[in-house]
């Protein structure tokens, strides 16, 4: 069984998309903060993970940037409410080597599953 890591500072939409994936038969792990998810992964690392742009003690680029540097075989989904003009950076670009699909929120669970199925294969 598969291990997906949900990062949103979002309690809602944490459970929400676990709801979905722990339906579809995923394993599922959450963390609210940058922190909690840097954790995450040095305890056990996910199959994949998907991460939020906007976190209360950081940046989900930034993060996301770390997770590819560290473990650069690691499928990552970016999600968001919104993408602001300053996610589009240098920096956001570099970052986009370890994404395997974007989806602004609100997320199609559909399209969420046919993503996480193409980047399990």
């Amino acid at each position: 069984m598969a291990e997906i890591l949900i990062v949103d500072d979002n309690a809602l939409a944490c459970e929400a998309i676990s709801l979905v994936l722990e339906s579809a038969g995923y394993a599922v792990r959450q963390a609210h903060r940058v922190a909690e998810a840097e954790q995450a992964v040095a305890v056990r690392l996910p199959d994949l993970a998907i991460v939020d742009l906007s976190m209360p003690d950081g940046n989900g680029v930034d993060l996301i940037r770390r997770l590819h540097q560290d473990h650069p075989d690691l499928p990552i989904i970016l999600y968001s409410g919104y993408f602001a003009p300053e996610d589009n950076s240098e920096k956001r670009a570099s970052a986009m080597d370890g994404i395997v699909a974007v989806f602004k929120k609100p997320l199609r669970n559909a399209d969420l599953l046919a993503a996480i199925e193409r980047a399990l294969g």
